[in-house]
């Protein structure tokens, strides 16, 4: 087995939350790390806190071991395992594969004394069963392929602009990155986890009558990723290469999409009022290593990619990320969060790959030297460029990489 690799942010927030009586909900896009961090979850239990072996529980469910199981034999497998009145800990991996677990899973929690982690692969499956049994009594931890930042320790190089073009060709999914920059092993790796993600997480419950029009939606969201994107647009795309889809059908397919965590939608909001617009939402895929397979590796617009690796990373520390919308400008990102002290917390960004060319410069400051004196939150631009960084007229100018590995 190989070694397991730190991951801080994601086991400080499952140890925080040990014994307060919530079940932890881990969720994420297939193979960024879930199992692994049940994994260091376990030997953290074991080496730091000397649980005993016979009290953690630990099932993958993707194991053909428990392909028959439904709610009646999961149960009695995890209630024959406990032994006594000490808490267990219930580690159970892909919980979504098993019919109606969560009934099984909230009768242990009633009848027994343990501390529940589970992991799942699908938004639709897991919020559906989560909220008819067990609404209020859980908590939902997102964990996202590798940040830059984790990426850098993961793999121990130093040159960041070196590892920054690496990330973003290759994305942040550990078994990819595991291949180094052996493009046709990770080219195998990535279209093997999107094939799995299709066939386990997204047609089983959606029923995809043509899999060439569900890949055709994925290839326009990773190439239209950054722009404005309507259900009409792609509905024309469709047409015109003669595979004419219904809208219903188009929507019920980014959904899925959505749903499997491949990709992530950026609503527009009007920054002046704050409500949402309607339409044209904006798409990003949660790797960009699947972007660029979709897409066969084009050598793209950096702006775009870095403004896609801008957007997960405010995701990935925990911001609701929306589009700003003033009169006829646009902010790339409104990024909003509650700190760990309930003060709320808001960034205005604007992404651009260089800034050296004034009309540009321009162009980027201008919708966030137009934001109301009212609006709270701090402004920066996000940037490339090692040479004009600081602060002008109260808007910050930040190199991407010192941000991204603050």
């Amino acid at each position: 087995m190989m070694s397991l690799k730190a991951r801080p942010l994601y086991l400080d927030r499952l140890l925080a939350t040990r014994n307060n009586g919530l079940i932890k909900v881990i969720t994420g896009m297939r193979r960024c790390g879930k199992s692994s961090l049940l994994a260091l979850l376990k030997q953290h239990l074991a080496e730091q806190d000397s649980i005993p072996a016979e009290r953690i529980v630990a099932i993958n469910f993707e194991s053909f071991a428990y392909n028959d199981f439904d709610e009646t034999k999961l149960y009695r497998r995890i209630d024959d395992a406990i032994h006594g009145e000490e808490t267990h800990y219930l580690l159970l991996d892909e919980i979504q594969l098993v019919r109606h677990w969560e009934k099984a899973v909230n009768a242990l929690r009633v009848d027994r004394n343990v501390d529940i982690y589970l992991t799942g692969s699908n938004a639709h499956l897991l919020s559906s069963q989560l909220a008819t049994l067990l609404s209020g009594r859980y908590i939902e931890i997102n964990m996202f392929p590798l940040s830059f930042s984790e990426f850098l320790g993961y793999t121990g190089e130093t040159d960041r602009t070196k590892a920054f073009e690496r990330y973003t060709r290759y994305g942040g999914l550990p078994p990819v990155v595991d291949q180094g920059t052996h493009q046709e092993l990770a080219h195998t790796v990535l279209s093997g986890i999107y094939d799995t993600v299709l066939v386990r997480d997204i047609a089983q419950y959606l029923q995809i009558r043509n899999p060439l029009v569900f890949n055709d939606v994925a290839r326009y969201l990773a190439d239209t990723s950054g722009s404005p994107v309507s259900v009409a647009k792609i509905e024309h795309r469709l047409k015109s290469g003669h595979r004419p889809t219904a809208n219903e059908t188009i929507e019920r397919y980014i959904s899925g999409l959505l749903d499997a965590f491949m990709f992530y939608r950026a609503q527009r909001i009007n920054v002046k009022g704050g409500d949402y617009l309607q339409g044209l939402a904006k798409y990003y895929p949660a790797d960009l290593g699947i972007k660029n397979m979709l897409l066969g590796y084009p050598a793209g617009d950096f702006g775009f990619l870095l403004e896609n690796v801008v957007h997960n990373e405010l995701k990935t520390r925990g911001y609701t990320v929306q589009v700003g919308k003033m009169d006829n400008l646009e902010i790339d990102f409104v990024a909003t969060r509650v700190r760990d002290d309930l003060a709320r917390e808001r960034l205005f960004v604007q992404v651009s790959a260089s800034l050296m060319d004034p009309a540009t410069r321009n162009r980027e400051l201008e919708p966030l030297r137009r934001l109301p004196d009212a609006e709270e939150g701090r402004r920066m631009v996000l940037t490339l460029d090692m040479l004009g960084l600081g602060t002008a007229g109260g808007i910050d100018i930040v190199n991407a990489l010192d941000w991204l590995t603050e």
